[in-house]
């Protein structure tokens, strides 16, 4: 596998490949690394009942996705009790680290790719707290051959990738429909519509400003269609010192921010407004959309029966900018410091298993991994379809997967959340996150 893993040093050195290529080579075989003649290490059985417990964030409307999983991994396996946890969404991973430091984490825990947020799994497998997954056939076997570089980190493996959740507006369409709007093209547009809502008394739309991961998702989509619709290899070129944050388009992103918050997009009170208030916003229409994982309008449909909800992606400076953000980021990983190694490791094999994966994802809202494979346009998403349709041109990785060191989305993040309040220019916003990305790994 020597040129598809990461180096924990200089991560951005071997490339990650995008989502887009995960979603437009449909031939791809899912082989272990280094083939099919590595050994498994074998999983011991342990008898008698046992409990072990698995950490999500908190799902936003109706039951947790996983509980589906863990119904059906019960149904075959009786004498195991999985205990689901959950945690606010925006506070998961510092609470994830904060238990592993203390010692009493979970036996298995959501992570994402790479090692940019502080979710990722590569700087906890660094630091000794993620079970290594490497001589695990299923494990390999379950990373499609161009996810390889978002999972392998020097050539270990330690996460299971789930499935795959696009990054967009969660739109209510009623509220549109009552403003008199059709899908805005251009960000000349969507500035005119956020007038067009004020004037309405409404917003068109909302970001929770004390959390730091929502504004950070919310730049990276505009991002999107401004840095990364123009230079696909943007990220590559800033980890060779090409290229920086603050002599980039990303200045034009935190730009378009302000420029939102003075046009009256945002609703009243954005800057100190918690994640909890986001969807209860859209559901009952005060504002338009919120930025999202698209898997999240399912609990929105379900939640407002006499609602109509669907997903969006913001344009870019011009209609053929547009692109959505999609990467295989959703897995799930093993405590190193559990009790129930055996146990856990037959729960995350399970998981692993493609009509698994699919009945997960299913739940979830998302994309599955196989849907991914075979270029399959979800068809829970058709306002996604142009995107799916032409992965190599207009879907990207997500950016902070590729990031070195969480630090610099969290600099996006408290970034924004300073361009909101006032307080912050995005001169200084770019200047810190490039002195985080200049810490390396």
């Amino acid at each position: 596998m020597k040129g598809h893993t990461m180096n924990k040093a200089t991560s951005q050195r071997r490339r990650f490949l995008s989502a887009a290529a995960l979603a437009s080579v449909t031939a791809l075989a899912l082989s272990a690394c280094g083939g099919g003649e590595s050994a498994s290490e074998p999983i011991v059985e342990e008898t008698g009942p046992v409990e072990i417990t698995l950490a999500t964030p908190a799902y936003t409307g109706g039951n947790n996705p996983y509980l589906a999983l863990i119904d059906a991994f019960k149904a075959e396996n009786p004498n195991v009790t999985v205990k689901l946890v959950e945690s606010p969404a925006d506070q998961h991973g510092q609470t994830m680290r904060t238990q592993l430091q203390a010692g009493n984490a979970p036996d298995l825990f959501y992570v994402t790719a790479g090692r940019g947020n502080n979710q990722s799994f590569a700087s906890l497998a660094e630091a000794g707290y993620i079970h290594e997954l490497t001589d695990q056939k299923w494990a390999a076997d379950a990373i499609p051959e161009s996810a390889k570089n978002l999972y392998y980190d020097d050539d270990k493996l330690f996460a299971v990738p789930a499935d795959l959740g696009p990054l967009t507006q969660l739109q209510n369409t009623g509220v549109m429909k009552e403003l008199g709007l059709e899908q805005a093209t251009t960000l000349d547009e969507v500035v005119e519509q956020c007038k067009t809502a004020r004037a309405a008394g409404k917003s068109l739309f909302a970001v929770a400003g004390t959390s730091g991961p929502n504004l950070g998702v919310h730049a990276m989509e505009i991002a999107a269609g401004i840095v990364y619709a123009k230079d696909p290899q943007w990220d590559a070129k800033r980890e060779k010192k090409e290229s920086t944050f603050a002599d980039s388009d990303w200045k034009k992103v935190l730009e378009q921010i302000v420029e939102f918050k003075d046009a009256g997009c945002y609703q009243d009170g954005a800057a100190g407004a918690g994640f909890d208030q986001l969807f209860p916003s859209v559901a009952q229409g005060k504002v338009a959309a919120v930025f999202a994982p698209a898997g999240a309008v399912a609990a929105l449909r379900a939640q407002v029966k006499d609602g109509s909800f669907d997903v969006s992606v913001i344009p870019g400076e011009k209609s053929e900018d547009s692109r959505l953000i999609a990467s295989p980021g959703n897995a799930l990983a093993i405590n190193e410091a559990g009790k129930h190694k055996g146990t856990t490791l037959k729960f995350l094999e399970f998981l692993a298993q493609p009509a698994n994966q699919d009945a997960l994802a299913k739940a979830n809202g998302n994309v599955s991994i196989t849907a991914a494979v075979t270029g399959t346009v979800p068809s829970q998403f058709p306002t996604l379809e142009p995107y799916f349709s032409e992965p190599d041109k207009k879907i990207v990785t997500q950016p902070n997967y590729l990031w070195p060191n969480s630090g610099v989305y969290d600099s996006l993040g408290t970034g924004v959340q300073g361009l909101l309040t006032g307080q912050a220019t995005p001169d200084q916003v770019l200047k810190t996150m490039d002195e985080q990305y200049d810490r390396g790994a």
